[in-house]
């Protein structure tokens, strides 16, 4: 019983699942949301991998937080892709393009099929517990979007382990 406990419990401690969302995305809009998640200050990290169809040219993925003149501005509007995307500071990391090769940090590479696969991290940090607002957009396309997904959402509060993969304003449910 103890060989189990000793063999096993070290391997649950270093693989810990986070918020999961995977999914195929495919809308016949070139502007859609993916996810929300309240981030801690300095523990929140969004890891993704994207699987894009083929067709996509200008597919970025769009972070937005929760100040008034970002998310709530947006969401709901009758605001273009374009305008959505205008309102984001590219200096800070909330548009991260994936079908630029030459954009490193965006972790894309084109498989042996010529289709394009990208996976990466992010780290939040802000001076308090914020909401992030998770957006895939391509606002040249004409046909919508195509992207299989996968998004991990995690705070690491210390001390507590067990919630890591909790938005902050689930910590206490």
């Amino acid at each position: 019983m103890w060989f189990f406990f000793f063999t096993i419990f070290p391997f649950l401690l270093t693989y810990s699942e986070s918020k999961i969302l995977q999914g195929h995305l495919i809308t016949r809009e070139n502007w859609a949301f993916l996810a929300r998640f309240c981030f801690l200050t300095e523990e929140g990290t969004f890891r993704y991998e994207f699987k894009l169809g083929g067709k996509e040219k200008n597919l970025k993925i769009l972070l937005y937080y929760d100040a008034p003149h970002q998310w709530a501005s947006i969401y709901p509007s009758n605001k273009t892709c374009i305008e959505k995307e205008a309102i984001l500071w590219d200096g800070i990391g909330q548009i991260i393009p994936l079908s630029n090769l030459t954009f490193e940090e965006s972790g894309c590479i084109v498989k042996k099929d010529s289709r394009m696969q990208c996976s990466s991290s992010r780290r939040f940090r802000s001076s308090r517990p914020r909401w992030w607002f998770i957006a895939l957009a391509d606002c040249s396309s004409e046909i919508g979007l195509n992207v299989s997904y996968w998004l991990s959402l995690t705070n690491a509060p210390h001390g507590y382990f067990w919630k890591e993969h909790f938005s902050v304003d689930e910590f206490c449910k």
